[in-house]
């Protein structure tokens, strides 16, 4: 060899591996193409069915017509708004899954009851407006997905049924439906009730309206996912199904009982569950692909220390295929995912690559020794890389100390190593071809 050539190689080595950072983010690429193939059959499912939905209400809407004078004294009437919450709100939920396909794509669907009851006070409202010229009141619901409803709803006021209309008259929701209300004859204190079949998809939500909210839900599905402003104040989870219950007071939002022509983001206190499909596959492989880098540096490091022990070099040709054989685990690894579970996915992959690299070293070193420690080290990387996917709460303290058993390896192995006299080519290497 060369004077330089040693230090050569190792510049060799790392534009190699700064060379395949390209396929490797090529394959994250067809990764999250591979997720929007997947989110474009939820949108065509969804379209013949319901989407996520969020149920909230009711609100009753006072509009009330104001006299008001310009600059001029002329006079003019404006529309104002007011805006009542229900004193106490309970809704009881049952929700039934159902999995839906779209080629080799699972969507999760479901079909729920829900009964929502409470109280309304409208006590002090007659007096309150006796003096006002009432343009209407009407009572709303907001239900994200209309398409959902099943069956045709009634609301139940104090034993009198009312008819609700499909859209909203002002902006207090984003969509649902109303009924009218004659407050002139309704002043008092009311229990209300209403069932709805509603379907959806995935996430199912709530708003505390309430100035007490009680939610009870219960569902055969074991793996939900509670999210939102609110976690349930208990909870039940087994292999039949789960039960949830929240439980919310007033105090613990951020708008009022009751306000005027003002605007409140009431969603943001949503919560609610998700229905989770158990494993998200194309999620597991994105985060296995983004230890991919280290995973090339730690098998090439492996390669170039068994040359400066066995003094036998490879060609640069043979790091660069051993690295797309390492990237290659990831484009396997993605397409078996899609059809069986995850970490069955992750054994045969590695299996696969950890038996072609090691054939391939026992070929280029014609050492069956040298292909069993380059195997050994691969299932040591891949258990590695496994375990950190599976603790991703502590992964960044399991990889961080990892490495740094790594690195004291290295340092001890290599500590008797004359680093002068190796870039000085004064130790014996025999080429491999």
């Amino acid at each position: 060899m060369k004077k330089e050539s040693v230090a050569l190689r190792i510049i060799l080595i790392a534009s190699i591996i700064i060379l395949l950072i390209i396929p490797l983010l090529m394959v994250q690429s067809l990764i999250t193409d591979r997720q929007n193939y997947r989110q474009e059959a939820v949108n065509e499912i969804s379209k013949g069915w319901a989407g996520v939905q969020t149920i909230a209400g009711p609100i009753i809407t006072v509009s009330r017509k104001v006299e008001k004078a310009d600059k001029k004294g002329n006079k003019y009437f404006v529309i104002n708004n007011d805006y009542y919450l229900p004193e106490t709100l309970k809704i009881d939920v049952e929700v039934v899954p159902e999995k839906r396909y779209r080629g080799i794509y699972e969507v999760m669907l479901y079909k729920s009851k829900v009964k929502m009851s409470g109280t309304l006070n409208l006590s002090g409202l007659k007096e309150k407006y006796a003096n006002e010229n009432l343009d209407e009141s009407y009572i709303s619901f907001n239900i994200s997905d209309l398409r959902g409803i099943q069956k045709d709803a009634e609301l139940n006021l104090n034993g009198k049924k009312y008819k609700l209309t499909p859209g909203l008259k002002d902006k207090v929701f984003q969509n649902g439906f109303y009924s009218d209300l004659d407050l002139s004859k309704e002043d008092l204190q009311k229990n209300f009730e209403i069932e709805l079949e509603l379907n959806g998809m995935e996430n199912l939500d709530f708003v505390p309206l309430g100035k007490f909210t009680e939610v009870n839900m219960k569902s055969s599905w074991n793996n939900p996912s509670f999210e939102g402003a609110f976690l349930p104040l208990s909870r039940e989870i087994t292999e039949d199904g789960f039960t949830a219950q929240w439980k919310v007071n007033y105090f613990n939002r951020s708008f009022p009982q009751e306000w005027e022509n003002q605007t409140y983001d009431t969603f943001a206190s949503a919560f609610g569950v998700k229905l989770l499909v158990p494993v998200d596959e194309y999620q597991k492989t994105m985060r296995t692909s983004k230890y991919g880098l280290m995973i090339i540096v730690l098998t090439f490091l492996s390669f170039f220390m068994i040359e400066l022990f066995s003094k036998k070099v490879i060609h640069p040709i043979q790091y660069l295929l051993v690295g797309l054989a390492l990237i290659i685990f990831y484009s396997i690894l993605l397409a078996i995912s899609e059809y069986i579970l995850f970490q069955y996915s992750y054994l045969i992959s590695s299996l696969l690559i950890i038996a072609l690299i090691g054939f391939y070293a026992k070929s280029i070193y014609q050492s069956t020794q040298i292909s069993f420690i380059i195997s050994g080290m691969l299932m040591m990387f891949y258990g590695f890389m496994y375990v950190i996917l599976q603790l991703q709460d502590y992964s960044l303290l399991i990889g961080t100390i990892a490495l740094f058993i790594i690195l004291a390896a290295i340092m001890f192995f290599t500590r008797k190593i004359n680093w002068f006299d190796v870039l000085s080519n004064k130790t014996n290497v025999t080429r491999v071809e």
